[in-house]
């Protein structure tokens, strides 16, 4: 029963490198890269249960989102921007937009990227004067003029 071990590049330093070694971490980022989708899906169901004092928990608010986006009649895209725009929350409450724009960054078109972005400030005016906070600071948000004016992720 002695089972190989998975090739493993030999240097300890990239300067030395080969192209052997190159190879085998290639193979092994296209293999990991291949299966983002279920870990995206696997960090999405983190937020069940998480209900930060609303009324539903993190994932039944997403599902909810990308339910209004698809009824919208919004592409794709847009529809997965919807689902997954609260997907930082756990990984950096304080930045959560940030956390999820970067995670789609590579697969969106720059508007949808610039949405989820700012969605947090957008958001905010319907509860930033409670907490002190400046409720038109998305007004200060540069970005496509079609996007300020509409911005929203349900």
């Amino acid at each position: 029963m002695n089972q190989a071990l998975p090739k493993r590049a030999q240097f300890h330093h990239m300067k030395d490198g080969t192209q052997q070694d190159w190879e085998i971490i290639g193979a092994e980022f296209f293999e990991f890269r291949g299966e983002v989708c279920h870990r995206i899906k696997n960090h999405l169901m983190l937020l069940e249960g998480d209900c930060g004092g609303f009324a539903v928990d993190r994932l039944t608010h997403s599902l909810q989102t990308a339910t209004l986006a698809h009824q919208d009649g919004k592409d794709e895209e847009y529809v997965v921007c919807a689902l997954l725009h609260d997907i930082g929350d756990t990984l950096g409450p304080a930045n959560h937009a940030d956390v999820a724009a970067v995670l789609l960054e590579p697969y969106v078109s720059e508007a949808n990227y610039w949405m989820v972005k700012h969605h947090g400030i957008f958001q905010g005016y319907y509860f930033f004067h409670y907490l002190g906070l400046d409720r038109d600071s998305a007004g200060a948000v540069q970005g496509p003029p079609a996007l300020c004016a509409h911005a929203r992720i349900y």
